[in-house]
């Protein structure tokens, strides 16, 4: 049967109830985030109130209460949750100019068997025992609502680069929310607004590891702090690589500086038969190996490093005070 169309930018689409498990191969040329998704996508929480947490925390990415997002898997997930609870459900695609969003749909158990099913055939509604469920106050409900949150409109960075997590939500209300849970966890955070829309971040190493593993993208962590080591290990390399360039370019401008100092002062054959034995010893040998570090003059001249560097100072102060006069 046609599924009917209930707007213009509006296609009702029945997903099935339980999250698609992507295979690793399939996943190979996703982003960091699509990897994260799909790790925490199957995942159904085994408590109650933890489940309606979830749901909750997808519904602070949407704008009218309901779990709005731009991941299908993710709309799968909130399927799965609430069938779980035996609570009716579907997903509505919406066309955008942009890319499609889902919105899940809490239906009325009337309306389960459809609009069109004759009442005969419509198979009984399951009875709940008891209300459905809400989330707690406790700190378990607050993952899961992060979770959700992640699920629904949640991004990060790779690890290899600085630490960046965003989360995307509806309203100041629902960013206000998100921050009050990432508190709970002792995460840091701050609230941005991008496109008219708040923006919860973060932005530290260890608040990012923190919210990975309290979500339970455990993989996600291992992964990231991977990243994290990668570039630590490369500032370090740059870091030294850095200093070996910047010494070895000064070693270079001071033995072309104390070259220099040496031809004036035998160009002035009174003030270099002036010098002291210990200075024309240390101009030849400088002469003799102008690519030769102080350890390696020092040695050959039988001093210390300290001495030999001495001497060549006085050198490039005696050649040029000789260049001034």
């Amino acid at each position: 049967m046609a599924v009917p169309r209930s707007g213009p930018e509006t296609v009702r689409q029945q997903l099935p109830g339980r999250p698609v498990r992507d295979h690793p191969a399939a996943l190979r040329g996703a982003s960091f985030t699509e990897r994260i998704v799909a790790e925490l996508a199957p995942h159904v929480p085994p408590l109650p109130c933890c489940r309606a947490a979830l749901i909750e925390g997808m519904a602070l990415a949407g704008e009218g209460g309901a779990p709005v997002t731009t991941r299908r898997v993710a709309a799968r997930a909130a399927l799965a949750v609430l069938h779980a609870d035996a609570i009716p459900a579907s997903v509505e695609r919406l066309a955008t100019a942009r890319r499609h969003r889902y919105r899940v749909t809490v239906r009325p158990p009337a309306a389960a068997g459809g609009p069109d099913a004759p009442a005969a055939a419509a198979p009984p509604a399951p009875v709940a025992s008891s209300a459905p469920p809400v989330a707690s106050a406790n700190l378990c409900c607050s993952r899961s609502r992060l979770r959700g949150v992640f699920l629904a409109c949640g991004s990060l960075s790779r690890g290899d680069g600085p630490p960046q997590l965003e989360l995307l939500v509806g309203s100041e209300t629902a960013a206000a929310r998100v921050v009050a849970d990432l508190e709970r966890l002792d995460i840091p955070s701050s609230t941005l607004r991008r496109r008219g829309r708040p923006v919860v971040a973060v932005r530290s190493q260890a608040g990012v590891a923190t919210l990975l593993s309290s979500i339970g993208a455990h993989l996600g962590r291992l992964e990231f702090e991977s990243g994290r080591v990668v570039r630590e290990v490369r500032s370090g390399v740059n870091r030294r690589l850095n200093a070996e360039t910047a010494n070895l370019r000064r070693s270079v401008s001071a033995a072309l500086s104390q070259l220099e100092a040496i031809d004036r002062l035998e160009r002035d054959r009174s003030r270099w038969e002036r010098l002291p034995p210990a200075l024309r010893e240390a101009a030849v040998l400088r002469r003799r190996r102008p690519g030769d570090s102080l350890e390696m003059l020092a040695e050959a001249a039988g001093c210390s490093r300290p001495a030999m560097a001495g001497r060549l100072h006085r050198l490039v102060a005696i050649g040029g005070v000789s260049e001034e006069g």
